[in-house]
Order: structure tokens, then sequence, then C-alpha cells
């Protein structure tokens, strides 16, 4: 059984690699879907027999339109699996079309992963599909966030990400970089979450009810008096429009890496904006490395306050423990 479902999952591979099936689109989804990526859930598979004494865990890409914190938490979550079955992980972000990683072009030739981090056990993907003894993730992802108020389940995950979830020398360099350029070690600094645009738009149902400017400023004055006052607030925002009415209320007082910000989403997720196939092959990577460098900051920041969504449990797991933190709660999108 494990030949044969190596055998499904490499005509699976060739086929995403020869652009066959990897345009991200409703029929492509639904193709996929129906073949190896549902047939191979859960399953260990021989793809040769290289690496006869090692067992590897590939983690792959649950869903096409889930965002790069969604993913990130899914492969933290998936680490404490492999650990489990006492495998070595290894992340599949190359023959899983996802939005908010590669142009459809690249799909199935680029492993994403790579893009930002070092291969989470020194092994590449390549050679993992070429070794006898693999357990293909479920790539099922239920999504919770749960883990942001289970103190021993945060330092758990920060012990993973600080042994697996290494950021590669260009990342690494450019989060020093912007770290330094803001001063933020010269700072007892606030983090703060704010996420608006497809979120405000689009009121996704059962999703977490994000606050305006208007109550995070609020929220923030009341926890200065509790904690005490920071000298800097550290923003982390994809919103123009709250970026700027941010910025008028602390001025210099607020620290911000350089990205991109979006006004608006048009009443459409934020993934929509990203699809630039055939114009801009960088764009994503682009978009998304300055995502990841805004939430490592987020982590080295001394307090947090935030909405509960990915990027906030992403910043809680890579930091482990923040001196003081505040979780806003409004409640959800009916």
């Amino acid at each position: 059984m494990e030949k044969f479902n190596g055998i499904l999952i490499k005509i699976y591979n060739f086929l995403i690699a020869r652009r066959l099936l990897n345009w991200n689109n409703k029929v492509c989804r639904r193709i996929r879907a129906a073949l190896f990526h549902n047939i191979s859930r859960q399953c260990t598979a021989s793809f040769g027999r290289r690496n006869p004494d090692r067992v590897f865990y590939v983690i792959r890409s649950p869903k096409s339109e889930l965002g790069f914190f969604g993913l990130y938490n899914y492969v933290v979550d998936e680490l404490k699996t492999a650990e489990r079955l006492n495998a070595e992980p290894v992340v599949d972000w190359q023959y899983y079309p996802n939005d908010y990683l590669l142009e459809d072009e690249l799909v199935g030739r680029v492993n994403a992963w790579e893009y930002f981090f070092l291969p989470a056990s020194g092994v590449s993907l390549s050679e993992v599909y070429h070794s006898r003894h693999v357990i293909m993730s479920s790539g099922r992802y239920a999504g919770t966030l749960s883990e942001v108020n289970d103190a021993e389940g945060l330092l758990e995950s920060s012990r993973l990400i600080e042994k697996y979830v290494r950021l590669n020398e260009k990342t690494r360099r450019l989060c020093e970089e912007e770290y330094h350029r803001l001063g933020m070690d010269h700072y007892r600094t606030l983090g703060v979450k704010c996420r608006g645009t497809d979120f405000r738009e689009t009121r996704p149902q059962n999703h977490v009810i994000c606050p305006d400017v208007e109550t995070t400023a609020r929220i923030i004055t009341e926890k200065c008096r509790e904690w005490g006052e920071f000298d800097k607030i550290f923003l982390a925002t994809e919103d123009e429009i709250m970026f700027e009415q941010m910025k008028d209320i602390y001025s210099d007082r607020l620290l911000y890496n350089r990205t991109e910000r979006f006004r608006t989403a048009n009443g459409q997720w934020l993934n929509k904006t990203f699809d630039r196939s055939g114009r801009d092959k960088t764009y994503k990577y682009d978009r998304m490395l300055e995502y990841l460098i805004s939430v490592y900051l987020l982590s080295m920041c001394d307090a947090l306050i935030a909405p509960v969504v990915g990027a906030t449990l992403g910043a809680m797991r890579i930091k482990g423990r923040y001196e003081q933190f505040y979780l806003v709660h409004l409640g959800n999108y009916d």
C-alpha cells in the first residue's frame, strides 16, 4: 500500500509540476480535491530507496485560500504530530497551491517554504520524495486559535519554532535590519495588531469581530494605565486607513515596518488583490515577506494588544511569553 500511495502522490506532483492542475481556479480546485490530495490523506508512502533508516513527515498545505499565518500555525500544529510519530518534519508548500504564496505558474516548481525558512529538518523536499518511509499529513485544519489562552501550549509551540521554523538568511537579515532601524532594542514597546480590509468589508461568518481604531486606542490607554507607559507602540496592520488613523493619534510614538498597505479590499478577501499571475512573479512573495517581518517584530515587543486572529497566535507562539497581553473579544460575525 505504501508503494501504491507513493505512485499516486508522484502522479499528482507530476500533474501539478506540468501546470495541468496548478491553476488556482474553481475547476482545478475541485479536481485536486477529488483526486490525490483527498485519496492520500493521512497515509504512509514509499517513493524510492533513499534514507531507509529515517522516517519523514510531510506537512502539506491544507487549503488554497488559507492565509499565511493560517498556514504557519498549521505547520506548528503538525510539528507536534511529527514529534509524536518520531518522524522528521518536512514542509511541502510546493505541490499544494495557495492564493498567498505562489503565482500559478510557479506551483509545483518552487517550495515556497524556503522563500522564508530553512528546511525544517535540513532535508530538501526533493530528497524526501525519493525516500522509503514517508508519512503524509492529513491536510485537515480546523483553524482553531484557542492556544492564545494556553500558556504552556504557547511555550511548547515556541520550542518547536526555535527547533524547526528557522528563518533563512535573507529573511533573518531583513527582520534584524527593520528591528534596528526602528530602534526597538532601545525602547519598551507595546505591540498592537489591527486587522481591517477584508474582515471589515466581508464580515466573514464566525470570524472574530476586529476592533476599529477608536476602540483600539481606548484599550491602549486603559492598559498603559494598568501596565505602565511604553516608550513606543509598534503597529502591525495591512489596512492603510487604520494605519493613517493610528499615525494621527500616536505620531512619533508609532513604529511600523515598511510594507504595502491596502485602503480597501472592495468587498473581497485580500487573496484576490494578490492575483497578479503573469504580471509580477514576486508580488506575493514580497507581500508575504513584509507580513512575516511585521509579525516577527510584533513578537519582539514587550507586551501585546490584539484581536484573536492567525497573526496574533503566530506572534504569541514565536514569543513564547509576553510580559503582558490583552486579547480583544468583541464577539463573532453572524
